[in-house]
């Protein structure tokens, strides 16, 4: 085990951490794991998001043209990636500090300074505990820039998918997804979309915001007889479903605290704009329990 995997345990969660992005490599309860471990255990984010989950700041998704208009000012960002697209700001691509660390918590703290590439100076925090049948993940952040900015948080946990997952969510509105994979259209909720009550996922590629969420998400595993409740802070009240096919083997939930591109949307779709020295911080928990006998589509 290399020096960039942290090792947490507490009754029967174990769970890997790495410095590099803030990421967590790893999750499982009892011996199952209930996030996609990464594919090369150690590198993080030298993997470019194939992590099990890694924390979005200061914002989530992608911004159109690398560039945003915010209190009369013009900013541009640099590709952070292969893609076109500045993507999911920088916190995933740094190293973090460990600040605090015991058996079963550790506490992450990362400081970014302006550049060329971006125009967000922050501070962000992030604290991971695993105990009594839950992981909590809890994110916040800082501005540290001279002028007040638009920042937004969110988490990309990458979820096993086997072919019986059910994913339990409620949201009022979808968005359609056009080029360079930003959103569209925004409307009513398609049917075969709508997981309210429970359903598996589309044999479609799948990368879709939605918004009005209550911030409450249950996954079922029939086959590996695993039940996962989600719940997130107020803060989060936006999520982007990503599923490229049956056959990845993974699934995307990621709550967000904002709209994709909400850099170019009114009010900013839900960034918050921060003066300097301001913060905002949220926390997402995730719960395990078996999944007991009755129909995966009922609702406890």
């Amino acid at each position: 085990m290399t020096g960039d995997v942290i090792r947490l345990e507490k009754d029967g969660l174990i769970v890997k951490v790495s410095p590099l992005g803030g990421s967590i490599l790893s999750a499982e309860w009892h011996g199952i794991p209930f996030l996609q471990p990464a594919p090369s255990p150690g590198l993080a984010s030298k993997v470019l998001g194939a992590e099990a989950c890694f924390p979005l700041v200061p914002f989530g998704n992608r911004i159109e043209n690398n560039s945003f208009r915010f209190n009369g000012r013009d900013y541009t960002l640099a590709p952070n990636t292969a893609d076109p697209l500045v993507l999911h700001g920088d916190g995933w691509l740094q190293r973090w500090t460990v600040e605090q660390h015991t058996p079963h918590r550790i506490v992450l703290r990362v400081s970014k300074d302006a550049d060329l590439a971006s125009p967000f100076a922050y501070e962000a925090t992030e604290t991971i505990t695993p105990g009594n049948g839950q992981l909590t993940i809890a994110l916040a952040v800082v501005n540290r820039a001279t002028e007040t900015l638009p920042y937004g948080l969110g988490f990309h946990p990458y979820f096993p998918r086997t072919p019986e997952t059910h994913l339990f969510a409620r949201a009022h509105r979808h968005w359609s997804e056009r080029e360079n994979h930003l959103p569209g259209a925004v409307g009513p909720i398609p049917p075969g979309l709508n997981f309210a009550a429970g359903t598996t996922l589309p044999h479609h590629w799948l990368n879709n915001a939605f918004d009005g969420w209550d911030g409450q998400a249950r996954i079922e595993w029939p086959e590996t007889g695993l039940a996962l409740s989600l719940t997130a802070d107020t803060l989060f009240d936006r999520f982007v479903v990503y599923s490229p096919s049956p056959h990845a083997g993974f699934f995307c939930f990621e709550p967000m605290s904002h709209q994709p591109n909400g850099h170019h949307l009114r009010r900013n779709g839900g960034l918050a704009a921060l003066a300097p020295g301001r913060a905002v911080s949220g926390q997402l928990t995730l719960s395990l329990r078996s999944l007991s006998r009755r129909s995966t589509r009922e609702r406890s």
